[in-house]
């Protein structure tokens, strides 16, 4: 058994998926038998989060940390650029470097980190995303000759052409990793833009909690009764999620009288354009926002669900879709998903088996799709039973856990050889 620690800057009590992902993983590594520690990166500043770190769980700590401050100048803050490349290409320089004002904070915090790896004795350091606010600590971990690995989610690990200063850090902590865990098929061509040695590159898709598979283990899809369709959707409401596309399909599902009910949980900087696009359509009457809603609200809503709809978008220049648990977390109700077949969605659901994909941008197909499911309730119920299936099979905490832990290991001690 392993002892591995975490360094998250993502994570509980944050929203959204990768927070979801690391304390889901984190909790699968430890009901397999390993040790783990959470270092839960938060500014000083952030007492909320400061105080439920503290309270969570026993191996989960708050590690607060002042990222270095860049000057506000065009001069100054293409100076700093200057010296965190020499920073990352030599030791010495780095070393120099430390000892001034402009890396005081970070120096401070590698210091932290270095006193709790020793006392810790961690084998397997992992960091939560790529997060290049982190890039001192791998070059400590680098000089120290300790293997770490990265997990990557979407865009994180985009290459911007052009940025010299952000491919360099961002090359440098992809490169010098032991491993890289790509959370889809999708995130994976992004890292293969870097470079890197396929045999570093794993695709380990992210579980659902173990809450989620408690709360569905007595949801048997049983054959709907009634002639509405209920359509779920629960995400953050941002641009990349493409509702405004699902809204335009329900549009025509109206117009072709078809009965419908469609509730939107979650909150986000959409939300505002989504209602006003919703009245703009005369949509009212079939659309609920439902605003954040609590886990247990969310298991009851997706057990009174017949599909789940997410026509996500790629937007290099932005976060995306890198995978999409959500549709997992449903699968694990036995309801369907209809997504778009962009970026790691096609990994999230099984196109004519555990759901739909319809091109992006595409809300005349996916409406064909959704009609499609009104129409052939025998096929929605048998892609519903296959998609639960496949996730309490293939994406519970400890399945995953037992994945990583294998790949993580064989990664890293070929890298150390």
């Amino acid at each position: 058994m392993s002892n591995l620690l975490f360094i998250a800057s993502d994570y509980k009590p944050k929203p959204g998926g990768i927070a979801a992902y690391l304390d889901s993983l984190a909790r699968g590594l430890i009901a397999v038998g390993n040790t783990v520690h959470v270092l839960g990166v938060i500014p000083p500043e952030d007492n909320q989060r400061m105080a439920f770190l503290e309270n969570y769980e026993p191996w989960v700590s708050p590690f607060p940390v002042v990222y270095d401050k860049r000057p506000q100048n065009w001069l100054g803050n293409g100076c700093v650029s200057v010296l965190e490349i020499l920073r990352c290409s030599s030791p010495t320089a780095r070393r120099v470097l430390d000892g001034t004002s402009f890396f005081r904070s970070s120096a401070e915090a590698v210091a932290k980190l270095r006193e709790f790896v020793t006392d810790n004795k961690s084998e397997f350091i992992v960091f939560g995303h790529l997060d290049l606010h982190h890039y001192p600590f791998v070059l400590f971990l680098k000089e120290q000759g300790l293997p770490y690995g990265i997990i990557a989610h979407d865009v994180e690990v985009q290459r911007f052409p052009g940025k010299k200063n952000d491919l360099i850090r961002r090359g440098m902590m992809l490169k010098e990793a032991a491993w890289v865990a790509a959370n889809s098929r999708h995130t994976k061509s992004l890292l293969e833009k870097w470079d890197i040695s396929a045999a570093k590159i794993k695709i380990i898709h992210p579980p659902i909690s173990a809450e989620a598979i408690s709360a569905s283990s007595d949801t048997e899809h049983c054959p709907r009764r009634r002639r509405q369709l209920n359509i779920t959707t629960v995400c953050r409401l941002v641009r990349a999620k493409g509702l405004d596309v699902a809204i335009r399909a329900l549009r025509i599902l109206s117009d072709r009288g078809i009965p419908y009910q469609y509730v939107i949980a979650g909150d986000g900087s959409e939300r505002v354009f989504l209602e006003g696009f919703v009245d703009k359509l005369g949509l009212r009457d079939n659309v609920r926002f439902a605003g954040q809603i609590t886990d247990a609200e969310k298991w009851l809503l997706l057990k009174n669900s017949d599909i789940f709809v997410m026509p996500s978008r790629v937007d290099p220049q932005s976060q995306h879709e890198g995978f999409g648990i959500a549709f997992i977390e449903a699968a694990a109700f036995g309801v369907p998903g209809v997504g778009s077949s962009a970026g790691g969605i096609p990994d999230a659901v099984i196109d004519g088996e555990t759901g739909m994909l319809v091109p992006q941008e595409c809300h005349e197909e996916l409406a064909e799709a959704l009609y499609f499911l009104y129409c052939n309730p025998e096929k929605m119920r048998e892609m519903g039973s296959q998609a639960r299936e496949r996730a309490r099979r293939q994406f519970s905490p400890t399945t995953v856990a037992a994945h990583f832990q294998k790949a993580v290991m064989e990664a890293t001690e070929r890298s150390v050889l």
